[in-house]
């Protein structure tokens, strides 16, 4: 979840007209549920993948006979067939080159399919619908084109982590918003702990209008970027974006050994609002509606901001800036580049 600066426009699904020849595996799956038919005739004979909503689920054993390369323990037998519709829509856009499910097979050693089929089960276990997974997948995948990345300055903001690591996430940050506040620990445990070197974090403004104290905390926050203490006065101000109030400011600054009146004498000066407008028409600039809005590398974070995503989303990144392993040409679009 974000914090909007406006409701976010409907977005229609692109829905396939049906998914390549069906493999021998859907085949025992339909033996596995003889009650209902699995395939469905199109006008060029090419059979569906099984909708979960037409099933009664899949056992575990089911589906390590349909997909023995990947591992969906500890989903449900619903989430289980939910993975197979999913896994027969989406493509690998590694070197498979086709349906995930075809690039599980045991005969591929694409070793990306296994990272992507990762990815959909995570995706299923946050209790995503099937179109919901489908989108999210495509839209991550799409997001590594070199031409949807953005271009940020990274000169202007506090750094967390390595600064030299390979990996830099902006986050567009507002200290009156509660999925901020949220966002920060994952974050801070990414570039500091699970992918330390391999990521930093650079953190700008974007107050939003509807938040009355976002803007004066956020030059709070840049006075004591200016004093060294930028990432405790971060962290005080989310624990109490509830308590923005100018007595609380000044407890803060206290706290950090800095003079609060000075703090706000300048905030209130506007000595900060060159660099508060730069960042925020940066977003702006790049199309950023809510908060917060995360780019990993330029590309923006469209999978929850979560640790694990979080990890995957790095991890990923240093794959693709390494071997341009994969780049996505959009449902419709040919072959696959690898």
């Amino acid at each position: 979840m974000r914090t909007s600066t406006h409701p976010p426009p409907a977005r229609a699904r692109r829905v396939r007209a049906c998914v390549a020849a069906a493999s021998a595996s859907y085949a025992l799956f339909a033996a596995a549920t003889p009650s209902k038919s699995v395939f469905v005739e199109t006008a060029q004979a090419a059979p569906e993948a099984p909708s979960a909503s037409a099933t009664r689920g899949l056992s575990d054993d089911q589906a390590r006979r349909i997909l023995p390369r990947a591992d969906l323990s500890g989903l449900t037998d619903e989430q289980r067939a939910q993975f197979l519709e999913v896994a027969g829509d989406v493509f690998d856009y590694a070197g498979c080159r086709d349906t995930l499910a075809k690039c599980l097979a045991p005969s591929v050693q694409d070793v990306h399919a296994l990272r992507m089929a990762e990815l959909v089960k995570a995706l299923i276990v946050e209790g995503n619908s099937t179109s919901r997974v489908i989108e999210a997948v495509e839209n991550y995948y799409a997001s590594f084109d070199a031409s949807k990345r953005q271009s940020f300055k990274t000169n202007d903001c506090p750094v967390l982590g390595d600064a030299k690591a390979p990996v830099v996430i902006v986050e567009f940050s507002d200290y009156q918003c509660p999925h901020c506040a949220v966002a920060a620990k994952p974050l801070r445990d990414v570039v500091m702990q699970t992918d330390k070197g391999q990521a930093r974090l650079c953190s700008k403004y974007f107050p939003l209008n509807g938040h009355p104290r976002a803007r004066i905390a956020a030059a709070c926050a840049e006075y004591a970027r200016r004093h060294g203490k930028f990432w405790q006065m971060h962290e005080l101000l989310f624990a109490h974006q509830d308590e923005l109030d100018d007595d609380n400011l000044r407890s803060f600054a206290r706290q950090l050994g800095l003079d609060g009146a000075q703090m706000l004498k300048e905030a209130y000066g506007g000595r900060f609002d060159g660099v508060i407008d730069a960042q925020q028409q940066e977003g702006v600039n790049a199309r950023v509606q809510a908060t917060p809005t995360l780019f990993v590398n330029g590309r923006q974070h469209v999978l929850p901001v979560t640790l694990q995503f979080l990890q995957r989303s790095v991890q990923d990144e240093v794959e693709w800036q390494q071997n341009r392993a994969f780049v996505y040409d959009g449902r419709n679009g040919g072959e696959k580049k690898g």
